[in-house]
């Protein structure tokens, strides 16, 4: 699930895209913690058995 920031983020986006009307692209990031994916995507032993990539700040 995503926090209320992101529920602003939505609703921003939603309210430009009516000010603006068709024809145009609006585009939003939203972010969360990662605390869930600490299990997975921030583990190196993960990353390797997938054959992932590993960030040079997991070093």
């Amino acid at each position: 699930s995503l926090g209320p920031s992101s529920g602003v983020n939505i609703a921003g986006a939603i309210r430009l895209a009516r000010d603006l009307g068709p024809g145009h692209t609006i585009v939003t990031v939203l972010c969360d913690s990662g605390q869930r994916y600490g299990s997975k995507i921030y583990d190196p032993a993960f990353l390797a058995a997938r054959n992932l990539p590993k960030p040079q700040w997991m070093s």
